[in-house]
């Protein structure tokens, strides 16, 4: 297997989900904003991996209301 094969951008579910809802919400740019979206929330969990602890519920919330603003 190529090692560079695991950088090659492809579609997921997860990131279908998260367009679709903010699209569904009215977000003008849903497509930009799913990445951000995604990128903000893999770095609080990447955060709590390293650091431990779980990950409270209101950071979350956080990032979707400023997604659809």
């Amino acid at each position: 297997m190529d090692q560079h094969v695991v950088l090659v951008p492809r579609e997921n579910a997860g990131h279908e989900v998260v367009r679709l809802f903010l699209a569904g919400q009215g977000v003008t740019d849903a497509e930009n904003r799913t990445h951000t979206v995604l990128t903000c929330i893999d770095g609080l969990i990447f955060e709590r991996l390293v650091s431990g602890g779980e990950v409270p519920r209101e950071p979350f919330e956080g990032i979707v209301a400023a997604a659809l603003r």
